[in-house]
């Protein structure tokens, strides 16, 4: 008997629109990476304005890894990223960006050749049994998976709900005390809240603990956006 090898798919490699996806979104970074550099190196005609949405658009490309990097450097230095004409400092601080945007693609990658796995068919030995019960609820063997991914989550999470903190109205709280309410910053907790929302979504959708995979996805997202309106209402308190 002839077994044809050629027609069966490479479990390694990514379907073609996913390759395609990584291309554009590593060469999009890549390029408002370099428009943000150019523009905080030197004096352009760009107004201040522009360069605060190009600098917003490379940590919205890179998120969520991009969260604690740019609130790091958000907290140390005030007055922004690093500045001057190309100066080592500034470079490496930019190409941190390329660095992560390359570790969201690794993820990507990681999360379509999971999600690809086929569903186990009837009669498979080891495999749950495909009877009327186990197609009406979907869920599989993985699902105490979610043990571990989402605590991990919201360990993950920590980092940016310290930060919202700070951000929605000063050190001294919305309360008034202390220093005073301090505004301004109210985007940057917004970007966090959203960032633990993705990131609990993510948690809750990359375990293929439930098919189909539409039914996987609305629960994780009416998960992360539950997760991130709680973290937000927490950090404003």
């Amino acid at each position: 008997m002839t077994i044809r090898t050629g027609s069966l798919p490479d479990k390694g490699s990514l379907p073609r629109w996913a390759r395609i996806a990584v291309v554009v979104y590593l060469s999009v970074t890549v390029a408002v990476v370099g428009a943000a550099l150019l523009t905080s190196s030197f004096e352009t005609d760009l107004d201040a304005t522009v360069r605060e949405w190009l600098m917003r658009s490379v940590v919205i490309l890179t998120l969520p890894v991009s969260a604690a990097y740019f609130a790091v450097g958000f907290l140390l230095d005030s007055s922004g990223p690093p500045s001057g004409l190309l100066s080592p400092t500034a470079v490496l601080y930019y190409l941190g960006y390329v660095a992560l945007a390359v570790v969201n693609a690794a993820l990507f990658r990681w999360m379509i050749l999971s999600i690809r796995k086929p569903v186990p068919a009837a009669g498979t030995p080891g495999t749950l049994p495909q009877g009327p019960g186990v197609t009406m609820r979907g869920v599989t063997r993985k699902v105490r998976n979610l043990w571990w991914t989402v605590p991990l989550a919201v360990l993950l999470s920590l980092p940016q709900w310290l930060v919202a903190g700070f951000a929605w109205c000063g050190i001294s709280g919305c309360s008034g005390g202390g220093f005073g309410v301090a505004t301004g910053t109210e985007w940057l907790a917004v970007t966090m809240s959203v960032v633990n929302g993705f990131i609990f979504a993510v948690a809750v959708f990359a375990v293929p603990w439930l098919y189909p995979t539409g039914r996987r996805a609305l629960i994780a997202l009416a998960a992360g956006t539950l997760f991130g309106l709680l973290g937000a209402a927490v950090t404003h308190g």
